[in-house]
């Protein structure tokens, strides 16, 4: 979610982080946009450098959402949202990223997974 303009803001730090700190490639950001309680939600498709879980079989595309901080901690991102971004994606998705930006331009990122999902054996 960002009210950013595509090409500017968090969309474009979430992208250059991908891009030359996690080393992703074909990177897009989609023209498809999501409107949510009055902010435009985007989502960023790419290609991880190297699998990102042990449940991972090969390297596939991976989906990605940019969220700022301040709308993480307002409660923006809830279950009805990610289930409308999930119905944005291809039906072969199961999980999404989300990239969560803090005021200082760190980005963390979380798994969301559609449904219940096994937990990791250690």
């Amino acid at each position: 979610m960002a009210n950013d303009a595509r090409d500017g803001g968090i969309v474009r730090l979430v992208k250059d982080n991908l891009a030359y700190c996690q080393f992703w490639t074909n990177l897009c950001v989609w023209d498809r946009t999501m409107s949510w309680r009055d902010e435009t939600v985007y989502v960023i498709s790419g290609r991880p450098s190297q699998k990102l879980s042990h449940d991972d079989e090969d390297i596939h595309e991976e989906y990605v959402v940019p969220v700022e901080m301040s709308q993480y901690k307002k409660g923006y991102v809830t279950l009805e949202c990610l289930d409308k971004v999930f119905e944005m994606c291809p039906a072969t998705a199961t999980r999404l990223t989300l990239a969560i930006v803090s005021d200082d331009g760190t980005v963390a990122f979380y798994y969301v997974y559609k449904g219940l999902h096994k937990p990791k054996r250690n």
